[in-house]
């Protein structure tokens, strides 16, 4: 029996995924802008259930490396590199509101605010 993919992350939260690709690219990054496309969406993390960061590869693929878009004027998201940092394994949305997610477990955050968190998975 063939493993069904996790769905594509512009599926699930297209306004995510859009606001991301505009701020890599201002930020001089159009590769990992061009990566966001394929990301898929591997669900959130099991850390606690008030955790708002989504994994995006799978587990163990995850850098230590983060890129932070946050401030008066930016919703908080947190993008964590993966390994080859061609990509993104995972991400902190600490101000963006995602809206409906039928994938995000009862009781899950939409989103918290800005500098609520320490950016750990």
């Amino acid at each position: 029996m063939s493993e069904i993919e996790p769905p594509l992350l512009v599926d699930v939260h297209p306004a995510l995924v859009s606001f991301l690709d505009a701020a890599l690219v201002a930020e001089g990054e159009p590769a990992l802008a061009r990566s966001l496309a394929g990301l898929r969406l591997h669900g959130w993390s099991r850390c606690s259930p008030a955790c708002v960061h989504l994994r995006t590869a799978p587990e163990g693929r995850a850098d230590s490396t983060w890129i932070h878009f946050d401030g008066d004027e930016v919703p908080g998201v947190w993008l964590q590199l993966d390994r080859d940092r061609e990509s993104f394994a995972g991400m902190e949305i600490c101000g963006f509101d995602l809206g409906a997610d039928p994938g995000r477990p009862t009781g899950r955050p939409t989103g918290r605010p800005a500098g609520s968190g320490d950016g750990g998975t």
